[in-house]
């Protein structure tokens, strides 16, 4: 199924907008928040969103722009350049940290104590956070600043061909395809199927119900996530590698890898919204800022019903309670 390039475009941007608004949502609840900004197992969420709402900014709106007009959107080096950097460094490290995230929950979960103390958090919380952007933005600093890259500029196509500069190096290139491609794919599939195993486990043991309560919110947060990405990201990933160690041959499925990539791009686009609404606090205070997503229900329940006499005798008082009774009701 081949989806016209006017239709991939106005789809972008149609997922753009909602997801710039749920991304800015969640940032500010996160950070305004002491709780929410507190918690171990936010920060790797806000670094999701924070960069995920810089490829929206920049890379989604080049991309759409391209994709509609047939150009890119600044036929300059510079903007090429800077493109393609953004791009490499955005997606390489929003697929780090996804994974880093598969991994750490299993820690967050399942083994609290080690990262009761400092040095600990630091170590096994921070640093991998740090690491996970840092990496990818020395290594494509290295390969689009530093190492001469002989690349004509094609203005009709993605980030103008520069990133051809990772394959001119035939060694650099398969270190890239492994590494910043296919690496953080498989570990999020491994690590969220064995966090599910893990937490079917651990819910058929009585001792730990009470406990697994506790952690419930953070593994349905980080198993949100993480189907996205395997629904979405995976499938032409895993196609890639099947083409790469010939497994399949390249004519098969070419149309549906076509396809699968570029719908591969809406697990960054959605990340946002699926963050906001993995989180109950967030979702409750989605609805108290926008009282239209509330659901109007009636409320039933015991009303009490107030009996009163007149002063006129018995019998008005047999006849005044009953009225004020259905009175009451009708109110």
């Amino acid at each position: 199924m081949a989806i016209s390039l006017i239709v991939q475009s106005w789809l972008y941007q149609g997922f753009q907008i909602p997801s710039i608004l749920f991304g800015i949502f969640t940032l500010y609840q996160l950070l305004m928040d002491r709780a929410l900004r507190n918690a171990l197992h936010n920060h790797v969420v806000i670094a999701m969103v924070s960069v995920g709402l810089i490829l929206q900014f920049f890379d989604i709106t080049a991309l759409a722009y391209l994709l509609r007009t047939g150009t890119v959107l600044v036929s300059t080096r510079t903007f090429c350049v800077a493109w393609t950097s953004i791009r490499a460094i955005g997606i390489t490290g929003t697929l780090n940290l996804v994974a880093w995230a598969s991994i750490e929950r299993h820690i967050l979960i399942f083994h609290p104590n080690l990262i009761h103390t400092k040095t600990k958090r630091f170590f096994l919380h921070y640093l991998p956070l740090v690491i996970c952007m840092i990496y990818p933005a020395v290594f494509y600093f290295a390969i689009y600043f530093i190492i001469p890259c002989p690349i004509t500029m094609n203005y009709t196509i993605i980030g103008c061909g520069y990133y051809s500069c990772v394959l001119f190096y035939p060694s650099v290139a398969l270190y890239d395809s492994v590494v910043n491609f296919m690496l953080s794919p498989f570990i999020i599939v491994i690590f969220s199927v064995a966090l599910i195993i893990r937490v079917l486990a651990s819910k058929c043991r009585t001792r730990q119900r009470i406990q697994w309560r506790n952690y419930r919110k953070m593994a349905i947060q980080l198993l949100s996530i993480s189907f996205l990405y395997i629904f979405l990201y995976c499938p032409p990933v895993f196609l890639y590698t099947a083409y790469k160690t010939g497994l399949l041959p390249n004519i098969l499925a070419t149309s549906y890898y076509s396809d699968s990539s570029y719908f591969g791009y809406f697990a960054i686009l959605l990340t946002p919204i699926m963050c906001a609404l993995s989180l109950p606090e967030l979702r409750t205070k989605f609805k108290i800022c926008f009282p239209c997503c509330r659901r109007c229900r009636a409320a039933v329940g015991p009303q009490s019903l107030m009996m009163t006499r007149t002063k006129a005798g018995p019998a008005a008082g047999r006849t005044a309670g009953p009225t004020a009774a259905i009175a009451t009701v009708a109110q």
